[in-house]
């Protein structure tokens, strides 16, 4: 009876034969001993051997993660760092708009003369007999904007 309290005791749990198999063998490869692997290299394969296949993977991805992220980090600390030039500093404070392409530019403003042109057409025929500010405005900038698209124009035929 006594042998019976004993074994109930010190019962484990089940392992099949290839659990029992896969934690007997070594985690190092053949001939190669724990004093010849650096520390790093012993804590990482003593963490990894009760983990499971996907498992390890997934431990692999982050670790690569987190050395991908390391250079990009330090990258970013120092392009905060960096200033910008006199020039670029004093145009963002101006708050002044990025130049777009040439090319571009004088598409925008020919479209917007068109726009002027169409309003003014509306206003002087009849068709809008209350123009709203906004609109007496916009018809108000078509010398600036006639002298800018001439100015485009004449920058292109220097490119």
């Amino acid at each position: 009876m006594s042998s019976f309290i004993y074994h109930s005791l010190h019962l484990c749990r089940y392992e099949s034969k290839g659990t029992q198999w896969s934690k007997s063998k070594p985690s190092l490869p053949p001939g190669l001993f724990v004093e010849d692997v650096s520390g790093s290299k012993a804590d990482d394969t003593q963490q990894t051997i009760g983990m499971s296949k996907s498992a390890k993977k997934n431990a692999k991805r982050k670790e690569k993660k987190k050395q991908q992220q390391e250079p990009v980090s330090s990258l970013a600390n120092a392009l905060e760092k960096t200033r910008l030039d006199n020039q670029s500093e004093a145009n963002e404070a101006k708050g002044a708009k990025v130049m777009t392409e040439p090319a571009k530019k004088l598409k925008n403003l020919k479209k917007k003369l068109r726009q002027i042109n169409e309003l003014k057409a509306k206003i002087d025929s009849g068709e809008l007999v209350n123009p709203a500010a906004e609109q007496l405005e916009k018809v108000a900038k078509k010398h600036e904007i006639v002298g800018e698209i001439e100015d485009l124009e004449l920058e292109l035929m220097d490119e």
